[in-house]
């Protein structure tokens, strides 16, 4: 499942740990994820001047406040 989530709504990416930037951990729970499988993809982010591109997932719990697994 893919929703876009803006920027403002997610944590700086500075903070995030190389698994959350790739997309393989929630950005705010840091559950390990398996994308396209039991993710949700909040939208790549293109790289700018100040960073690099990321590709933020959440957790279904995290997302919509439930674990379809």
């Amino acid at each position: 499942m893919s929703i876009h989530v803006d920027e403002d709504l997610l944590p700086a990416v500075e903070t995030l740990t190389a698994e959350q930037r790739r997309g393989a951990a929630c950005v705010w729970c840091e559950t390990p994820l398996q994308p396209g499988i039991d993710d949700v993809d909040l939208g790549a982010r293109h790289a700018t001047a100040h960073a690099p591109a990321w590709f933020p997932r959440g957790c279904r719990r995290c997302c919509y406040g439930r674990d379809d697994r």
